[in-house]
């Protein structure tokens, strides 16, 4: 007889947003997807256009779907429309449930807290919408830079969903026919998209949502940086200089306004 969980997990298919320029992620790449290849029913990959040759090739050399982006986004301009496209070539696998993830994330989600991840799919399969938080320990891993403005962000789009959320880990979990009405429902074409889909799934009071804090969504962005790390002197000293960078600042902080302006005009729109 099959394992019960083994039929819960084939029930997900992972949905992984994957730009990856270079070949830093190559070897975690070829050591982590037979792990998530056994804790999904299906991979589904959508590259950006600049993905290298070396991670396509393993993909796709791991029998998982990999599709290409139509269009490059532009600075924040377009994850709104790249996360409505990995959902409708999710939906394509057949499933009853997606769990959406940027790459990175979820090869270190899977290389470092298999057993919490494999935990996770268990609860988007009983979810229409599964946010996925950090837990305090996992967000302060963060560059300061992420930590204040996303805490920002995060404390505007809980005063207006009435309850305290991390929405800006960039993973969701999904049920089919909460990803079909996102299709229908979803404008945002910015970052804005991370505070418009769990405000639309509050106006279908038939669907279930929930919220897990992860210790696996912790900072991933040094996994491809390691040259620079070890260079740096080491991960702090690295962050250190990383964070006196004026620009990322700035980024992060256009982000966050993105985040936070979507969530007030989503909900003067459900008014």
């Amino acid at each position: 007889m099959e394992d019960p969980r083994r039929q819960t997990q084939s029930r997900v298919t992972l949905v992984a947003t994957v730009h990856q320029p270079n070949d830093a992620l190559g070897e975690l790449t070829r050591a982590t997807l037979p792990g998530l290849q056994a804790l999904y029913g299906a991979l589904v990959f959508l590259c950006s256009q600049t993905t290298s040759a070396e991670i396509l090739t393993l993909l796709r050399a791991s029998g998982a779907t990999v599709h290409h982006e139509r269009q490059q986004p532009t600075n924040l301009s377009g994850i709104g429309r790249v996360r409505r496209q990995a959902l409708r070539l999710g939906l394509t696998s057949g499933c009853d449930h997606l769990h959406l993830c940027d790459f990175d994330r979820v090869l270190h989600w899977a290389a470092h807290y298999p057993d919490e991840l494999r935990q996770v799919i268990g609860e988007i399969a009983n979810c229409d919408l599964l946010i996925l938080g950090r837990s305090e320990r996992a967000f302060s891993t963060h560059p300061p830079y992420q930590v204040e403005t996303e805490r920002l962000a995060n404390l505007v789009f809980s005063k207006v969903y009435g309850q305290e959320r991390d929405i800006t880990a960039g993973s969701r979990g999904l049920s089919r026919r909460a990803a079909e009405l996102l299709l229908i429902h979803s404008r945002e074409e910015g970052a804005g998209v991370d505070a418009e889909w769990p405000l639309i799934v509050s106006r279908f009071p038939e669907l279930r949502s929930g919220y897990i804090l992860c210790e696996g969504l912790e900072f991933e962005t040094a996994d491809r940086h390691q040259a620079e790390i070890a260079q740096a002197g080491g991960l702090e000293r690295w962050l250190e200089a990383q964070s006196a960078r004026p620009e990322l600042w700035v980024h992060r902080l256009r982000v966050a306004c993105e985040i936070a302006e979507a969530a007030l005009r989503v909900a003067e729109c459900c008014q």
